[in-house]
């Protein structure tokens, strides 16, 4: 703007004579010698900075030539209506406001007034803010437009495909916020173009309005029911719907009709107008029924809802980056999609080490189960192969699965164990069971077959039973490492992990060798007995194979959205059943409300996430 008009200015340091008064000097630009207007030179006397709890800021101006006095004030339209002289503002004002904030214009409104003339400096600088931003000139509107990032739409695109639900978070007026959200795409527009619904306070109760501002709003009654703001929805709109909503609304909602403040935070993707304790506010709100909320922002009024986050990016290092646990060094809204990504990574990554510890436990007490049937165990060597090279090196290598490039419309489960988990592990345990104890029946029952006996010559531990026993578990620690090794949606394929495919690959190398046991010096290390015949090692490859099939189709099986159905239906049926055991003691009324608040919750918000996105 100063280089448009070709007016200066210059910051007084400390070698200037008048920095004791003045914080800086704006010059108009030399005029031409037949202009006989001289140049001129405004001081700033006194600043007030921008808050967002004023909305507004403002400065006081002396004239170098004249001595004459001025305060200017700029803000939001709205607070300067309010501060400025009513017969200085035109009667078009919130038309034109609103044809400027409907097409996603940012405004900004000026105020002026002449200070007294008998105004001394000293006065200026001990005077109260609230006596220099009143009884203002109205002075117009400054209208400005910024442009949206090349990649905000496809990132949010990316968000909304994969169910995370985003909101906009803003200072702007509502109409402003409304207009970029359609734009860049947080009020979906996929199937069906979505209503937006402006949420209203009148008088003491709660109104709704289409955003187009040509319907009349409507008013709840002052009695009413959860059907009935549904009633009056429907009345307005039968389409799908989003609510947006101005901090003065926000704040009376949430205080006196909780019923639609819940609808609010489920179905709300525009806040506006939000004061810093508000943005906190809703935050916290959300998580209390059951989100998981990012948030990113850029400046000091996000610091208290980038604080309450669960992950909060700062887009900048300046005040934001104190309060929010993350800092992006590109100041664009795609580090959310980083922080869903390696988020939904970790999250599946901690639950593969753990069900895949879990295997190995019960995969060695089957194996050990099955010596102590015939009163041997397993030796030294065989307990360091297992432990220090074929488990160290696959759970070392199981968190080497990079995160998806995209993300996925389902969320990965927020618990290590749930019940899915439980039924899975134990038809694993079931499977793992069976194929062992098959291949110990199997080599009992070869001809060469000879019995192990405690005062035999044979080493401790060194017999048939031992033998088959401790290949076919190595075998199975190398192939439930890869199979429960989770890929897709939310990491790239097991076969990706070039690391872990080594180590898959070595130990199946190994305990093929086991079985076909060319090398002699690796039976004598290992304690291993020979199988002898051919047709025996190649069953024994094949059962192993067998086990690996079986192992990946339950797998895939348990992947469907079928089955995870069934076992939801069976948790919630569980769930009831166990309620109404325990109502029985008196307390069912207590039991069945608590019950049914929480299947709401799950059905509507739990294993979702949150991302404010602040304009």
């Amino acid at each position: 703007m100063l280089n448009f008009t070709g007016w200066s200015f210059e910051e007084c340091d400390e070698l200037n004579p008048l920095s004791s008064f003045v914080s800086a000097i704006v010059s108009s630009p030399q005029q031409d010698e037949e202009d006989n207007d001289d140049p001129k030179e405004i001081a700033i006397i006194r600043s007030f900075p921008f808050t967002s709890e004023l909305q507004r800021m403002s400065v006081v101006t002396k004239n170098l030539e004249t001595d004459e006095m001025i305060a200017f004030c700029k803000g939001s339209p709205e607070m300067i209506h309010s501060l400025s002289l009513d017969d200085t503002i035109p009667g078009n004002f919130y038309s034109e406001l609103d044809s400027y904030t409907n097409e996603g214009y940012r405004v900004i409104a000026f105020g002026w007034k002449v200070l007294d003339s008998e105004t001394s400096w000293h006065s200026i600088q001990t005077m109260k803010r609230s006596e220099l931003e009143c009884n203002l000139n109205f002075t117009g509107l400054l209208i400005m437009e910024n442009h949206l990032k090349e990649d905000t739409t496809g990132c949010i695109s990316e968000l909304v495909y994969s169910n995370t639900k985003v909101c906009m978070v803003t200072g702007d007026n509502i109409f402003t916020a409304i207009s970029v959200s359609k734009k860049c795409g947080i009020v979906p527009c996929h199937g069906g173009l979505h209503d937006v619904i402006v949420v209203k306070k009148e008088g003491d109760s709660v109104a709704f309005q289409l955003d187009s501002q040509e319907q009349t709003s409507t008013t709840l009654p002052a009695k009413y029911s959860q059907m009935e703001i549904v009633n009056t929805i429907i009345g307005i709109t039968s389409r799908p719907y989003v609510f947006a909503v101005a901090e003065t609304a926000f704040n009376h909602v949430a205080e006196f009709h909780p019923l639609v403040y819940e609808m609010l935070l489920l179905k709300g993707k525009i806040f506006a107008r939000m004061k810093p304790g508000k943005k906190q506010k809703l935050v916290e709100d959300l998580q209390k029924i059951g989100f998981t909320v990012s948030m990113c922002g850029d400046g000091a009024n996000d610091c208290g809802a980038l604080k309450a986050a669960h992950a909060g990016v700062s887009l900048s290092e300046a005040e934001a980056s104190i309060a929010a646990p993350f800092t992006s060094a590109n100041p664009s809204i795609s580090c959310m999609i980083e922080i869903l990504r390696q988020g939904r990574a970790a999250l599946v990554t901690a639950s593969v080490t753990f069900r895949f510890m879990a295997m190995y436990s019960m995969i060695q007490f089957i194996t050990q189960l099955l010596h102590y049937s015939i009163g041997t165990n397993m030796t030294d060597s065989q307990f360091l192969y297992i432990d220090m090279f074929v488990i160290s090196g696959i759970a070392a290598t199981l968190g080497h699965s990079q995160p998806a490039e995209n993300l996925a419309p389902s969320t990965p489960k927020a618990q290590l164990i749930d019940f899915k988990v439980f039924v899975l592990l134990t038809l694993h345990v079931i499977i793992t069971f069976g194929f062992q104890y098959a291949v110990f029946v199997f080599i009992q029952s070869q001809p060469f077959f000879v019995p192990y006996v405690p005062a035999h010559d044979l080493k401790e531990g060194a017999c048939f039973e031992n033998t088959a026993l401790f290949v076919s578990s190595a075998f199975q620690y190398a192939l439930y490492g890869v199979i429960l090794s989770i890929g897709p949606p939310h990491r790239k394929p097991a076969y990706r992990n070039w690391t872990l495919m080594t180590v898959f690959l070595l130990c199946i190398v190994m305990s093929v060798l086991f079985v076909f046991q060319p090398l002699v010096f690796l039976n004598n290390l290992m304690d291993l007995v020979s199988l002898e015949e051919f047709d025996v090692q190649i069953t024994f490859i094949l059962l192993m194979a067998m086990n690996f099939v079986l192992v990946y189709l339950l797998e895939e099986l348990f992947d469907t959205n079928r089955v995870t159905s069934c076992l939801d239906s069976v948790k919630i049926f569980l769930n009831k059943a166990k309620t109404g055991v325990c109502s029985s003691a008196g307390t069912m009324g207590q039991l069945t409300q608590r019950f049914q608040r929480k299947e709401l919750l799950q059905m509507t918000t739990i294993g979702q996430e949150a991302v404010f996105i602040p304009q």
